[in-house]
């Protein structure tokens, strides 16, 4: 009777162990991370500046699920910068979506909304939308150096 009681409160143990590792995993696997770019676990963003090329391309249907015009001040984030923030592989959720970013160019900046992901895009780029773009830039420009932080 006693081996009987042991291996019945082993299982026990073994299904509880189960549980909570699945629980875990599943926690960890949804926490934000800690990345990079220098921001919190809890997501508060800092006030760090990104440098790299800044780009334009034509708006529609953008990551964050909503449709924008080439007339609105709004941007793509680079994958790196995005995709850890879209919660379960919701990219209509990302926690970057609808950040304000400001732009600077020189002397000149613009202020814009994250609405999209930046495929193309390295580390510290970001793709503008035209008319974003053409407050730094002129179009035919297309690439060029740049700074940005969210505000």
């Amino acid at each position: 009777m006693s081996s009987v009681f042991t291996s019945s409160r082993l299982m026990f143990f073994v299904m509880v162990i189960v549980v909570l590792l699945t629980f875990t995993i599943d926690s960890f696997n949804s926490a934000p991370i800690i990345n990079d770019e220098n921001e919190h676990i809890n997501n508060n963003l800092t006030k760090r500046a990104f440098h790299g090329d800044m780009t334009w391309y034509h708006l529609g249907l953008g990551a964050c699920g909503k449709y924008n015009t080439d007339r609105d001040l709004a941007c793509a984030l680079p994958i790196a910068q995005f995709d850890r923030y879209t919660p379960n592989g919701n990219p209509n959720k990302n926690t970057k979506c609808g950040k304000r970013i400001k732009v600077t160019r020189g002397k000149k900046s613009v202020v814009v909304r994250v609405v999209d992901r930046c495929e193309g895009c390295k580390s510290g780029d970001i793709d503008l939308s035209p008319a974003a773009f053409e407050k730094l830039a002129s179009l035919s420009v297309g690439r060029t150096k740049c700074s940005w932080k969210y505000i």
